[in-house]
């Protein structure tokens, strides 16, 4: 850690340890800007995601990744069915930009696998992020970042977003995706190596408190498939995460 003082992650840390669920989900807000629905009436729409002066710099030392842009994401379709419009007290299920500080939103950090992968990382990139918009109708694709299997890091959605990764559980944990399937495949070791440097900047950065896979908040998945599990207390040991559900509290309105 950059600092020596006792942070709101250590606390919560140390609560999760002794099997006690903690955690905060910052007020989320929207702006008074405007955009026009398909019947020409006004709809609200929050700003563009904008992080406080002491989170701009600490976001601004991520490790290096490909950037939307360069891998060639499309913007956030904001009609989108599954996720229309943005979030309010009249729409839940909106598009929801965090206007508190990340850490004070974030605790938990959910592993995923893609479940396929073609021959090169942009291709699969690209396909996830369409099937996420056009077969599940989510406006954008739904982790928040994704680790290639040579270990190149990738953008996913917009981190001060909520995500669409878990159901039940996205107000307050980030999305990282494993390109590839890890049912039976094994991981190499470029992606192990890549992700550590990720993840270790995500604990830093977001306070996390916990670490889980998909499948352990919805059981009814495969994901991340067992060769992917079977890291996860390693990826807690190098992050100083507890392993689990228990730090993820769901937001007020649930």
């Amino acid at each position: 850690m950059a600092s020596h003082q006792f942070t709101r992650r250590d606390a919560l840390l140390a609560i999760g340890l002794l099997g006690i669920g903690t955690g905060f989900i910052g007020a989320l807000g929207i702006s008074g800007l405007f955009w026009r629905k398909r019947d020409g009436a006004p709809r609200e729409m929050p700003p563009t995601p904008t992080a406080a002066p002491d989170e701009q710099a600490t976001l601004a030392s991520a490790p290096p990744m490909v950037t939307r842009a360069q891998w060639g994401a499309l913007a956030p379709d904001h009609n989108a069915r599954a996720e229309n419009g943005f979030y309010g007290p009249g729409n839940p299920g909106g598009w929801r930009v965090y206007d508190a500080p990340l850490a004070e939103v974030y605790t938990t950090l959910v592993v995923h696998h893609s479940s396929y992968i073609f021959i090169d990382d942009r291709r699969t990139l690209l396909d996830i992020q369409r099937l996420h918009r056009e077969d599940r109708r989510w406006a954008d694709v739904a982790y928040h970042y994704f680790v290639g299997r040579d270990g190149v890091l990738y953008e996913g959605r917009d981190i001060h977003v909520r995500g669409a990764h878990v159901e039940g559980a996205n107000t307050g944990s980030v999305g990282v995706c494993f390109l590839g399937n890890y049912v039976h495949d094994e991981l190499p070791a470029a992606q192990i190596q890549g992700t550590f440097v990720l993840m270790r900047w995500l604990a830093d950065t977001l306070q996390l408190t916990h670490i889980a896979t998909h499948r352990a908040f919805n059981d009814f998945t495969e994901c991340p498939g067992e060769q992917l599990t079977a890291y996860i207390p390693q990826f807690a040991a190098i992050t100083g995460l507890a392993i689990g559900t228990e730090g993820y509290v769901p937001p007020s309105e649930s």
